[in-house]
């Protein structure tokens, strides 16, 4: 666990420097390694909780790479789904991943539901789990993300909804921290899978 000096406790941008520095150190058979891992323990959350549908997001540059559990999503007959970032306004279109052909290159050159092939996903209410990608995570549901705010305006769309997804953020257990300094419309995750453990807020 990555413990944050207390001088730097409030300032994002020095973690996040910091621990990308660390999540780009990794060598690419070790994030291989445990990403496989990491998506094993997602698997049997989503078998022991009855999910249906589920959200990811597609992996870029050092992030923890979710492809096992995406195909393993469509070999069981569950819904896949991805959302499509908006620059415009910050926000997220989510989309029925089918398979790999149903990505291009998004907005932020990341890899993303193309929208005149992939089916829009209308029924949030479905969604069972949204896996959140994330910099930086601590053990009490904070999470840092990449400063955008898509997530946090995504979880918005839930609050009047009676049903709500888990919010689980996934990631390398080096990307733990002690403490991440959150505001009042920061998203709180339901718990955290590395490639060692699931921890449940």
């Amino acid at each position: 666990m990555f413990l944050v000096e207390p001088n730097q406790r409030g300032d994002k941008a020095y973690i996040r420097s910091q621990i990308t520095i660390k999540r780009n150190k990794l060598p690419v058979e070790q994030r291989r390694l445990w990403s496989e891992a990491a998506c094993k323990k997602a698997m049997a959350f989503i078998e022991s909780h009855s999910v249906g549908a589920f959200m990811v997001y597609v992996s870029f540059r050092s992030e923890l790479d979710l492809s096992g559990l995406i195909e393993w999503g469509w070999r069981t007959g569950r819904e896949v789904i991805a959302p499509r970032c908006i620059a415009a306004d910050r926000s997220m279109e989510l989309y029925t991943l089918r398979s790999w052909d149903d990505l291009i290159p998004g907005a932020y050159g990341i890899m993303e539901p193309n929208p005149n092939t992939a089916q829009l996903f209308k029924d949030n209410c479905e969604l069972g789990v949204v896996f959140v990608p994330g910099l930086a995570f601590d053990l009490q549901g904070g999470r840092l993300g990449y400063g955008g705010g898509y997530y946090d305006r995504f979880a918005e769309s839930f609050q009047n909804n009676a049903s709500k997804p888990y919010w689980l953020g996934i990631a390398f257990e080096t990307q733990l921290i002690d403490k991440v300094p959150l505001e009042g419309h920061d998203l709180k995750m339901d718990g955290l899978i590395t490639e060692k453990n699931m921890y449940l807020v």
